[in-house]
């Protein structure tokens, strides 16, 4: 896997914005995807924040942020709830990191679309053994949850949705300093 880490050069290079973990999860993956696949840290999407990084390859674009709250989340009835050990009963919860996972890959699906490349984004949240999130039949929480990065990785890696070009030019997209793949000529002699 190749990774992509914008310089604090660049204009989408934020300082003291936190790795998406010690780098655990890019070296994790490396050691399970090929050199098909990009991992972009840091990502503009037109949004306030950069998504904490993409995951673009054959498998197609996947966008991945980490569990920041630990403990036991539960969606059910339309509502998502965190367990409380102190009453031993489920309270409502906010589900912040739900909801920007969410939009995370919601915007990059919107940037993708704009730029006219395949804009289909898989949300993922990567959770440890700290965090158990899951919910209620028929209550799917719009993202993946992933705690283990074998199963991430097969995942990822089941389908093959983008064609070599596609990834080329959605990684020059996120990452301004690769260069741009040349396009084939509209005409015969160009």
């Amino acid at each position: 896997m190749i990774l992509h880490t914008p310089s604090s050069r660049s204009r989408f290079g934020l300082r003291g914005l936190p790795a998406i973990g010690p780098d655990r999860i890019a070296i994790g993956l490396g050691q399970r995807l090929d050199d098909a696949y990009h991992f972009v840290r840091h990502a503009a999407t037109g949004g306030p924040e950069p998504v904490e990084a993409v995951l673009v390859g054959p498998g197609g674009t996947w966008v991945l942020s980490q569990a920041r709250e630990h403990g036991r989340f539960r969606k059910r009835n339309g509502h998502w709830y965190r367990w409380s050990g102190s009453t031993d009963s489920w309270i409502p919860w906010e589900a912040r990191m739900i909801t920007e996972t969410r939009l995370a890959g919601h915007r990059l699906e919107l940037t993708l679309e704009r730029a006219g490349l395949p804009s289909a984004v898989e949300a993922c949240l990567l959770t440890s053994r700290e965090v158990t999130v899951d919910w209620d039949e028929g209550q799917v929480p719009g993202i993946h949850v992933h705690d283990n990065l074998d199963r991430l990785a097969r995942r990822v890696a089941r389908d093959e949705t983008l064609t070599d070009a596609q990834v080329e030019r959605i990684v020059a997209l996120l990452d301004p300093r690769q260069p741009l793949p040349r396009l084939a000529p509209s005409a015969p002699r160009g």
